[in-house]
């Protein structure tokens, strides 16, 4: 569980980072940045929901995917695999998911399958 927490809190913290900097290179807060109660509750939501194996085995193969949309996706991919999809058609569908080649498919659903039982 701490390594998903550092795994969030790095992601998270990136995103505050970045989304802090103004043009002229100076800090600006966000209006809209969370407050301490609702930055916590984001590093359980992502540290409770995102195995981080699953995240480093699939940055592996799809560097540029969010948490978010690895969450989310490795659900759609688990649904169809519980819904006894062909492995072909799972493999086209998860490449298209994630905006990969198609020949990168099948390593990205032999990756998300031992999850599923975690990720629903």
């Amino acid at each position: 569980m701490t390594a998903r927490r550092t795994l969030a809190a790095l992601a998270i913290g990136a995103l505050l980072a970045l989304s802090a900097c103004s043009e002229d290179g100076g800090l600006e807060i966000p209006s809209d940045a969370p407050t301490l109660p609702d930055w916590e509750s984001s590093l359980d939501d992502l540290a409770s929901e995102l195995p981080t194996d699953l995240a480093t085995d699939l940055w592996a193969v799809v560097p540029d995917a969010s948490p978010e949309e690895i969450l989310d996706n490795a659900k759609d991919i688990c649904g169809d695999i519980a819904a006894n999809a062909d492995e072909e058609r799972l493999a086209r569908d998860a490449a298209e998911l994630f905006g990969v080649e198609e020949a990168e498919g099948p390593t990205i659903v032999e990756t998300v399958k031992p999850y599923c039982d975690v990720i629903g």
